[in-house]
């Protein structure tokens, strides 16, 4: 039997909300109904609400393993070594594993779909590789066709992983970005990709313009039907080319973003050629922690050869790459 309070359909929704937030929904139970009533059960006793109380049968909610995990029988060192988490693309998951996992990937991509119901597919991530930094991706389960629209603060893109490198995990990053941009800023995406940057700055300030410059050709292509998706092609120009050239003609400008964390620091010079007095550069790094200090002694003394000033105002650690790695975001002004 089941401790349910009987409500009047009209007053149902309202109830089950505020039983919810102070904890007293019962979650393992389905809400019945009764002439014009709905049964909602509550754990303990007494609601104190007003509304009569009954104990009656109702039947409990079916549970879904959602630690996929605990569907993998698999010896107990291996499965300490399963990732706890894993990047989610729209509908497309990618995984990363330690060499001793790799035999078993299909299993694990399995156990990924049967407790991820809004999965498509699921793709081994073998590194990046290539002039174009992209994924080397291994389709394990449902499509092969790895394109996909993500959504994030917003903003729809669609996104290739197998085509341009995306990632996920910055999605705070980008809004984080975002929210610093005043009313009228010129700025340039050094490394665009996709557009995943240009795209939540301008949905969620008012820049003057973007400019998103990137080498890939394909990424460039998705970044422009992104661009034309989120009815945006007034305010971000997508330029195909290396960054180095490109951004030298463009006019001058009031903040950088340079995500290319494995060598963002090559191209910190061309920045801020172009970079006003006063104007900010994004750079994204890849450090071993104990290198944080050289790096930002490194990163004025290339700011010093271009014959600019620039002062370190923030530097944040953006997630874990390594168990001795992580990446940075340096927030530099001129």
């Amino acid at each position: 039997m089941v401790r349910c309070l009987r409500v009047p359909l009209e007053d149902g929704e309202s109830v089950r909300n505020m039983l919810r937030q102070n904890g007293v929904l019962d979650l393992s139970h389905q809400i019945g109904r009764e002439e014009g009533h709905l049964l909602i059960p509550i754990v303990g006793t007494s609601s104190g609400l007003g509304y009569d109380e009954l104990d009656i049968e109702l039947s409990p909610i079916p549970r879904k393993e959602t630690d996929y995990r605990k569907l993998l029988d698999l010896p107990q060192d291996l499965l300490e070594s399963l990732p706890s988490s894993f990047d989610v693309i729209g509908d497309v998951a990618i995984l990363k594993l330690e060499e001793t996992l790799i035999a078993h990937a299909p299993q694990i991509a399995d156990a990924l779909m049967a407790t991820n119901q809004r999965l498509r597919s699921v793709a081994l991530d073998r590194g990046v590789k290539g002039e174009m930094r992209v994924r080397d991706l291994e389709p394990l389960r449902g499509s092969h066709d790895l394109s996909s629209v993500h959504t994030e603060y917003g903003v729809s893109m669609e996104v290739d992983p197998s085509l341009a490198y995306f990632n996920p995990r910055l999605s705070r990053e980008r809004k984080r970005i975002a929210d610093l941009v005043s009313d009228g800023e010129v700025i340039a995406d050094m490394f665009a990709g996709v557009g995943p940057f240009p795209l939540v700055i301008c949905k969620h300030s008012s820049p003057s313009h973007v400019f998103a410059i990137d080498l890939n050709p394909q990424a460039v292509a998705m970044m422009r039907r992104n661009i034309l998706r989120n009815r945006l092609q007034d305010r971000i120009s997508a330029i195909e080319g290396d960054s180095k050239e490109s951004v030298r003609k463009l006019p001058d400008l009031d903040r950088v973003i340079m995500n290319l964390p494995h060598m963002s620091e090559e191209f910190l010079f061309y920045a801020l050629y172009k970079l006003r007095p006063g104007g900010v550069v994004h750079l994204y790094k890849i450090l071993e922690r104990d290198d944080l200090v050289p790096f930002q002694e490194r990163v004025l003394s290339i700011a010093a050869t271009s014959g600019r000033v620039v002062n370190i105002e923030g530097v944040q650690e953006l997630k874990t790459y390594s168990p001795t790695m992580s990446v940075y975001c340096f927030d530099l002004r001129c």
